[in-house]
């Protein structure tokens, strides 16, 4: 009989659900609004930029905001701004660039306001694909669909809140390395990466798994993620205390499953018949 995710949803602590939940909102239709919400932080970080004295980076802000990623190139072209000679920029001239950078703004916040109040929201394989693209990880349309297949228990295609929440509470508690966990490993790097930048710090993770195991599990998995190679200190690299990015995340937390599996009960009996197998 398989187990809802409604029957032990007290294994998650409400922080970890709340970013759990943060996480499905964001991956439902997630290929419908990536290249919106890419265009809203740089928006954003034009928009704060006008807020400090007129310097040299006006002239880049006039080119971005008739980059072709706006909105209106459509989703598909990811060409690069040309961006014109230097030169100086009056405050009307300032002023036409700031409304029209909020206007797209508000129209972009539309579009993904929309999508999320859409009546079904779930997540589909084009969303996972985009989601795993946009972190740096480009995997075939047959990887895909076995993700899809880990994740999906209605055999429906798609993957509702229930689903997203049982693969979640089945990965934490295996101990043995054998639950299916691609998805799983998405789902927690995007957790822990709050703000969204593709990176996820020690201060990000730490924050996160105290909850769940205490400290002398969180120390040792910060140790094995952040660190070097065979036990080598804690690299202190980019902001926060240090950062990785999924593709180092990935290779760590795999390596991590196979280590579980093989001193597994099971794992250690595989192992054994090999052995076997190769005396004979």
């Amino acid at each position: 009989m398989k187990q809802s995710a409604s029957d032990s949803s007290n294994s998650i602590a409400p922080k970890e659900m709340k970013e759990l939940k943060r996480v499905y909102d964001q991956l439902c239709y997630f290929a419908d609004k990536v290249h919106a919400m890419q265009r809203l932080k740089e928006i954003t970080k034009l928009l704060a930029e006008y807020q400090r004295p007129l310097n040299h980076s006006t002239a880049t802000l006039r080119s971005i905001v008739h980059s072709p990623t706006s909105s209106s190139s459509g989703a598909g072209d990811k060409s690069s701004p040309v961006r014109p000679r230097r030169s100086s920029c009056n405050p009307q001239e300032q002023e036409k660039i700031m409304i029209a950078l909020q206007k797209e703004q508000a129209e972009l916040q539309k579009t993904v306001s929309e999508i999320h109040n859409r009546p079904i929201q779930q997540i589909r394989p084009e969303d996972t694909a985009a989601a795993l693209k946009s972190l740096g990880k480009k995997v075939t349309k047959k990887e895909v669909q076995d993700i899809m297949w880990e994740v999906d228990e209605k055999l429906d295609g798609v993957i509702d809140w229930e689903e997203f929440q049982l693969n979640f509470e089945r990965n934490i508690r295996d101990v043995s390395g054998l639950e299916p966990a691609s998805f799983y490993h998405m789902i927690q790097f995007m957790i822990y990466d709050r703000n969204n930048n593709g990176m996820v710090s020690i201060d990000e993770t730490m924050n996160m798994l105290y909850a769940r195991v205490g400290r002398d599990k969180m120390e040792s998995t910060i140790a094995k993620l952040f660190g070097g190679d065979d036990g080598a200190p804690i690299k202190e690299v980019g902001s926060q205390g240090g950062e990785i990015n999924f593709t180092r995340y990935w290779e760590v937390v795999v390596r991590e499953q196979q280590q579980r599996f093989s001193e597994s009960d099971l794992g250690k009996v595989l192992s054994e018949k090999k052995q076997k197998k190769k005396k004979k």
